[in-house]
């Protein structure tokens, strides 16, 4: 055989093995990783049994729920932003503003306006809830007319 050729035909060869030896490490890579990967399974699961208590909770009252709507010539965004002012000045903590959805707290009260396009107007719908219907009509009132 010319030298050419030896050399062409050696070079092949040497390809070949690298090529058969980089498959035969990649499946003997891959034959370690499923075996890594396999769970046993338990055959003894721990079970462990608890008695149910129930409790029963008395409530101190039922809460009033009093609600009002109107109609707005503002956007729903600036309709949220008065919401918050309102509901701060007065005298509400924990005060929210999640999108055009507002509340907070008042003692055990709590108050919502939420704020809805229509047109070119915001649907406002607030309402306020807790143990004193006196107090609840009072909050509700004093938002609706700062709104």
């Amino acid at each position: 055989m010319p030298t050419n050729i030896k050399s062409n035909f050696s070079c092949l060869i040497t390809r070949y093995n690298k090529e058969r030896s980089i498959k035969s490490l990649a499946i003997v890579f891959l034959i370690a990783l499923s075996g890594c990967s396999s769970t046993s399974k338990n055959n003894n699961p721990t079970v462990t049994k608890k008695e149910t208590q129930y409790i029963t909770v008395t409530k101190e009252y039922t809460p009033q729920l009093w609600s009002h709507h109107k109609l707005l010539k503002e956007t729903p965004e600036l309709c949220a932003t008065k919401g918050v002012s309102i509901l701060n000045s007065l005298g509400f903590k924990s005060v929210v503003k999640n999108g055009n959805y507002v509340y907070g707290n008042f003692n055990n009260n709590r108050a919502a306006i939420k704020c809805i396009k229509i047109n070119e107007q915001s649907f406002v719908y607030m309402a306020v809830a807790g143990p004193d219907p006196k107090l609840v009509e009072k909050l509700r009132n004093e938002i609706s007319w700062k709104l």
